[in-house]
C-alpha cells in the first residue's frame, strides 16, 4: 500500500515534469525522491512516468492516477482539518434530548444561540420523557438532556437550569378567572385536570402531595402526561389546571393564568443532564457550557 508522502512526491514531479525541480520544491534531494516514485509504482503495479525520452511524461495510467492522487491528498487534508475542529470543540454533532414542556421556556432560548454561535456543530433534538432520556444518556445514545429530576440518577450528573412557579390555568369565563387572591381552598370540589401518575409523574407527585397536605379535594376529571394536552382542555372549559409559568407562552385564546397561594418551595425544575463519559468530548462540553451560560440564575424566569 502506498503512503501519503509518496503521493505528494508523485504530484510534485507530475506538476514540474522534472525530478530536480520537484526535489527542490519538496526540500529534498533527487535520489530519495526517485525512490519514493519507484516505491509508489511498485505498490500500484504500473509505471506512472515514461522515462524513455529526454523529458519525462505521464503514462496514460499516470495521468489518471494524478487526478486520484490530488483528490486523495485533498481529502486527507480535509480529514485532518475536521479532526482538529472536533478535537477543539469547533465541529461535530451533539444529540440533545428534552421534555416536551421545554419547547416553551427553554428551547426557544437555547436553539437560536447555538445555531448562531456554533454553526459547524450539528444539534440533533429529540423530544423524550425524563425516564426515557435517562436510558438514552446512560447508553450513550444521547449526549445531553433537558429533563426533570428522575427517581434514579443512574450515574448521571445534573446541573440546574431553571426553577418555575406553578400558576392556575383557568377558562376565561370561569368564576375564578377574575380572582386575585386564590388559594388551594378555592379548588375544593372544582373540576380539575391533573398530571397522570405514569407519564406525568413529576407534576402528579408534587401537586397530589400539595392537596393532601392542605386537606383539599378537587374533582380530578382527567389525567394526562403533558401540560400542552391539559391546557388544550382548559381552553374548552373542561377544568382548571396547575401548570408551570412557562405555559403562559402558549397564549391560548380562552386560557388565563392566575397566581395562587402555594408553598414557596413548590417549584418545577429543569435540569441539564449528561454522563461523565460523554462530557469529555470537546464538542459536547462546549455545548454544555454554553447552555449553562444562558441560565445563570435558575430562579429567575425568562422575560
Amino acid at each position: 500500500m502506498f503512503e501519503l508522502k509518496q503521493l505528494r512526491c508523485f504530484v510534485a514531479v507530475a506538476s514540474e515534469m522534472n525530478f530536480h525541480r520537484a526535489a527542490d520544491r519538496l526540500n529534498m534531494t533527487q535520489p530519495p525522491l526517485s525512490r519514493q516514485i519507484k516505491q509508489l509504482e511498485h505498490a500500484i503495479g504500473i509505471e506512472l512516468f515514461d522515462r524513455s525520452g529526454r523529458q519525462i511524461r505521464l503514462t496514460p495510467g499516470g495521468e489518471r492516477f494524478l487526478l486520484e492522487a490530488r483528490d486523495l491528498l485533498r481529502r486527507a487534508e480535509d480529514s485532518a482539518l475536521v479532526a482538529r475542529a472536533v478535537a477543539s470543540g469547533q465541529q461535530g454533532s451533539v444529540t440533545l434530548g428534552f421534555v416536551p414542556i421545554a419547547t416553551l421556556g427553554l428551547l426557544p432560548r437555547i436553539v437560536p444561540v447555538l445555531s448562531q454561535e456554533f454553526p459547524a456543530i450539528r444539534l440533533v433534538l429529540q423530544e423524550m420523557l425524563t425516564l426515557h432520556q435517562v436510558q438514552a444518556l446512560t447508553s450513550g445514545r444521547h449526549d445531553l438532556g433537558i429533563l426533570r429530576t428522575p427517581p434514579s440518577r443512574e450515574g448521571l450528573q445534573f446541573r440546574l437550569l431553571r426553577r418555575e412557579r406553578y400558576l392556575l390555568a383557568i377558562y376565561r369565563d370561569h368564576p375564578l378567572a377574575t380572582r386575585d387572591d386564590l388559594t388551594l381552598r378555592d379548588l375544593e370540589g372544582r373540576d380539575m385536570l391533573m398530571y397522570s401518575p405514569g407519564a406525568g409523574w413529576y407534576g402528579h407527585d408534587r401537586i397530589r402531595a400539595l392537596f393532601v397536605e392542605a386537606g383539599v379535594q378537587p374533582n380530578f376529571v382527567q389525567y394526562f402526561g403533558e401540560t400542552l394536552t391539559m391546557l388544550s382542555l382548559v381552553n374548552v372549559d373542561a377544568g382548571v389546571a396547575l401548570v408551570t409559568e412557562s405555559a403562559r407562552d402558549l397564549q391560548l385564546a380562552n386560557v388565563v393564568y392566575r397566581e395562587i397561594a402555594l408553598p414557596r418551595d413548590l417549584r418545577s425544575e429543569f435540569w441539564l443532564a449528561f454522563s461523565p463519559q460523554r462530557i469529555n468530548d470537546p464538542v459536547v462540553r462546549r455545548v454544555h457550557d454554553r447552555i449553562l451560560g444562558l441560565f445563570p440564575n435558575p430562579d429567575q424566569p425568562e422575560s
